[in-house]
Order: C-alpha cells, then structure tokens, then sequence
C-alpha cells in the first residue's frame, strides 16, 4: 500500500508542473489598433521554432511610416503552427506620426491607425 504523503506528492507535481509550463503571460495578437502619437501598444508576438524561444538576434522587424517596432517581454502565444501554446517576445508598436498603415509581423496582418 502507498504511503499517503506519496500520493499527495504526486498529486502536487502533477498538478504543479503543468500549471508551471502555462503560466508564462499569453501574448495578445491585435489585428487592428487605433492609437495617438507617442502612444506604445503590444500589437503581437514573436516566436521562435516550436517549444523554443526565439532568438533575438535574429528577428528583424519591418520599417514603418506611423511608428515603430521593437521587442519587449518574454511570454508566449497560442500558435497554429505549433498547436498550441509556444514561447514568444512581444512585439510593441509605437506610435510616432499620424496615418494609416498595414504591416504584417510572421505572416498575420496589423493595421494601425495613428491620431494627433
């Protein structure tokens, strides 16, 4: 017979590690955004090979007439690709000139929308 305290153990771990593996924050992908000049938003994410980070080094992003890109936090996104959870790096818009603009960052459309 088991002891209890193994059983609970068990019960931790299988409870614990799953729950470790998904609390990475989930990165939010905006299609469509509307924002004032000077104006910073996460507008998607950036993931590297299934289940791997991405290499920072690596991405480049897209120049832009309203605004720019750059990297910030670590985190992870729900992907179709990998199907499912994978780690990512948020991918921030900010706004720098009003206008209109469509961009895509790994193959998903962004359209912005810059006011004074």
């Amino acid at each position: 017979m088991t002891p209890s305290w193994i059983a609970a153990a068990a019960v931790t771990v299988a409870l614990v590690i799953p729950f470790a593996a998904s609390a990475e924050a989930l990165i939010r992908y905006r299609k469509s955004v509307s924002l004032q000049v000077g104006q910073p938003m996460v507008v998607h994410s950036y993931r590297g090979e299934c289940g791997q980070e991405p290499v920072l080094s690596s991405i480049q992003l897209p120049k832009l007439k309203t605004g720019q890109l750059s990297l910030g936090k670590m985190g992870a996104r729900d992907s179709k690709r990998c199907g499912g959870r994978t780690p990512a790096v948020e991918v921030i818009f900010t706004a720098t000139q009003s206008g209109r603009e469509k961009f895509e960052v790994q193959g998903d459309d962004i359209s912005v929308r810059v006011k004074d």
